[in-house]
């Protein structure tokens, strides 16, 4: 028979993979927002950014933009980030009210508690804002909270930890890619010209390091991360070549964003060493 700290321990897990698929879902949702907006045509990226080209006519998605689907998107983006800080609040209050209290869980979720409340506050003050500091502080923030979330999960779980050296590495993949979602979020909104360079020349130093990771994991008994690694990193590639192909169609870079968020995640969940 379950005691009542097993069945606790049960919902903790529940919740927190539950936190993992909203946390996807909200970060879907936002990039969808962000990419069915009009912008400047792109037949030749990343050359069509560069600060001496003349402004081209700016087109919506046909696919991601349709009037009905875009209602769709942003209703469920906004029920979603509510039940994400419902559910946080929930698995902070577990982990900590009641002994015996699951530390480590508990900081956990206060992070993304703090994050949960930071993006809601920066969703209030500046409803409808494009400027550069608004569209990388929901990028970035919605990112480590999916991958915090992981982590949770991955640690309520009971999934074993690495050794020091792979968390330091997963550590700088978890920068590499965060500063590669911020130069793919900046290339294709034209803040600033020198952006796709940027992110083009750090793609192959962040696919090196996640593939080295990806290899490292699976070796040290972590082989959803390590094999999701690998296949993310290929299909990342694939997927910008796709995109610059393809005069940047919106689709195939809302499936790029996908694949750096689902990466992030997994990198982030190995930041836990056995020393730690």
């Amino acid at each position: 028979m379950h005691t009542t700290a097993d069945r606790r321990l049960t919902l903790l897990r529940r919740l927190a993979w539950a936190c993992v698929l909203l946390m996807l879902v909200v970060t879907t949702a936002s990039a969808w927002l962000r990419l069915a907006q009009p912008r400047p045509t792109c037949f030749d990226w990343p050359a069509c950014r560069s600060a001496d080209r003349p402004t081209a006519a700016s087109v919506a998605s046909a696919v991601l933009g349709a009037a009905g689907t875009l209602a769709a998107v942003r209703g469920t983006h906004r029920a979603t980030a509510s039940l994400v800080l419902l559910v946080v609040i929930t698995v902070a209050a577990l982990a900590l009210v009641k002994p015996p209290r699951r530390w480590a869980a508990g900081r956990l979720a206060l992070a993304l508690l703090v994050l949960a409340l930071a993006l809601s506050l920066l969703g209030i003050v500046t409803p409808g804002s494009r400027a550069a500091g608004v569209l990388l502080g929901n990028l970035l923030g919605g990112l480590l909270m999916l991958g915090l979330s992981w982590r949770l999960s991955t640690q309520l779980a009971g999934w074993p930890r690495v050794n020091l050296t792979l968390k330091r590495w997963a550590l700088l993949g978890v920068g590499l890619w965060i500063a590669q979602a911020a130069l793919g979020a900046l290339s294709g909104s034209g803040y600033w010209s020198a952006a796709p360079v940027a992110h083009m020349a750090l793609a192959l130093l962040a696919g090196s390091c996640s593939l080295g990771v990806g290899f490292a994991a699976r070796v040290q008994g972590r082989r959803v991360e390590g094999t999701g690694l690998l296949w993310l990193t290929g299909l990342q590639f694939a997927l910008a070549a796709g995109a610059a192909g393809s005069a940047a169609a919106p689709e195939v870079v809302l499936l790029h964003n996908i694949g750096a968020a689902l990466g992030l995640a997994l990198m982030l969940g190995l930041g836990r060493s056995a020393e730690s």
